[in-house]
């Protein structure tokens, strides 16, 4: 394959449609686990303890999640040198592989090892993704949109895997089957699936590196931070740690809500609808990407809020209310916060993709491991929602100063200096 840089093309409807399809799909392979993962702890660990399975649901959460932070530097690196179709190859191949391997998984060990495989391959696939969307629109309305679009896509695959996994739990449930038989029909078919993107991948997407010139600076190979930076990647980070510590507690709390698997995955899935609407309102032609800075302070406090009354909801109709109104605040959060870094940024688009998907990693599996382990300690149930909150009330003061940080980039993007002292 050649590595020649290409000049800069739009990306085509087949192109998008493969890049949209890897990002699906990845995500699909996460959430399927979600609504399975309690009955898959308890029938490896042959353990029936709720303080023990609690541990491991959170840690093999987190296991998934933490894997990008050593390698998604790499693979974005690697992408800026070898160009984005190998790289999405590699990691879908790669993906598919270790997630089917996840649900054969005869003991905990190995499923340990299969999750955090499996993180690490997923960590190719989106931040490549947007880097070539990043590459190849210079456009800042298109490139919000299409990043939104990218967004809503793993937002649309998280709707669906939640579903399957907990349809494969209540089938356990309702059949007496084998239970090991039934929860890896889902994920065998996610690992499927991620082949066949490999494929589409392989034939659609073009050959060798393309160049473009999504974002104007001064110097484009600067090694270090530009104003705003820092700040933005701190409040990704929190933000994912937030969200990490809601999947989990999520997924623990419903034992003491009576929720089924299906239930659970229905609640997911709501969160996914939510998401959806939201980005689409938030990344169509209707909002403009300079104002969406604005958005971000609000979005975390409403966050913050519907974290702190979760716990204290015993009712399944009010939790649905209460989670689409952290899943509405989680899905402006994210890919704002993506947009911004990859507009501001004075480096390559893989490099800093990389590094925001292995901080984003970072803040996911620290709330992950830290709301199963609270979790796991008797009256302290509630504890990792309400951790949680305060980490959202305070990154939503932090936010108070990102229009003014943002201001010379929205004006004039060569009015960033490159030698300024990061915030």
């Amino acid at each position: 394959m050649s590595g020649t840089a290409k000049p800069p093309l739009p990306a085509s409807s087949w192109i998008l449609g493969a890049l949209l399809a890897s990002a699906f799909i990845v995500a699909l392979g996460y959430g399927i686990v979600l609504p399975v993962l309690p009955t898959m702890v308890e029938r490896l660990a042959v353990s029936a303890d709720p303080t023990f399975n609690a541990r491991h649901i959170g840690f093999l959460t987190a296991a998934y999640v933490a894997a990008p932070m050593a390698v998604a530097f790499l693979w974005g690196r690697a992408s800026d040198l070898l160009g984005r179709r190998p790289i999405l190859v590699v990691g879908l191949i790669g993906f598919a592989v270790t997630l089917a391997a996840s649900a054969l998984a005869p003991n905990l060990l190995f499923l340990y090892i299969g999750r955090i495989l499996n993180g690490a391959f997923a960590a190719a696939v989106v931040p490549t993704a947007l880097a070539f969307i990043a590459d190849t629109e210079s456009d800042d309305d298109r490139r919000a949109r299409t990043f939104g679009w990218v967004s809503m896509a793993s937002i649309a695959g998280f709707l669906l895997g939640p579903m399957l996994g907990g349809l494969a739990a209540g089938w356990v449930f309702d059949s007496g089957r084998a239970a090991s038989s039934l929860q890896a029909a889902p994920f065998l078919l996610a690992s499927g699936l991620a082949l066949a993107a490999a494929g589409g991948v392989r034939l659609i997407l073009p050959e060798g590196r393309v160049i473009g010139r999504p974002v104007v600076t001064k110097d484009r190979d600067m090694p270090t931070f530009v104003p705003g930076e820092i700040r933005l990647l701190a409040l990704a980070s929190v933000a994912a740690a937030g969200l990490g510590a809601f999947e989990v507690g999520l997924t623990l709390r419903n034992n003491e809500l009576a929720m089924t698997p299906a239930e659970l995955g229905f609640t997911f899935a709501t969160c996914s609808v939510v998401m959806f609407a939201v980005q689409g309102l938030v990344f169509s032609p209707f909002v403009k990407p300079a104002v969406t800075k604005v958005l971000v302070a609000p979005a975390f406090l409403v966050m913050a809020i519907g974290m702190a009354v979760i716990p204290t909801i015993t009712v399944f109709s009010e939790m649905l209310f209460a989670v689409s109104v952290v899943a509405a605040s989680a899905g402006v959060i994210g890919p704002l916060l993506a947009f911004w870094v990859s507009r501001i940024t004075g480096r390559s688009q893989g490099v800093e993709l990389g590094i925001q998907s292995a901080i984003v990693s970072l803040g996911q599996s620290v709330g992950s491991a830290g709301a199963g382990l609270l979790f796991g300690f008797y009256n302290l149930q509630g504890a990792g929602f309400f951790a949680a909150a305060v980490a959202m009330g305070i990154a939503a003061a932090a936010s108070l100063k990102l229009p003014r940080l943002m201001a010379p980039v929205t004006a004039d993007p060569r009015a960033v200096s490159t030698g300024s002292v990061p915030e």
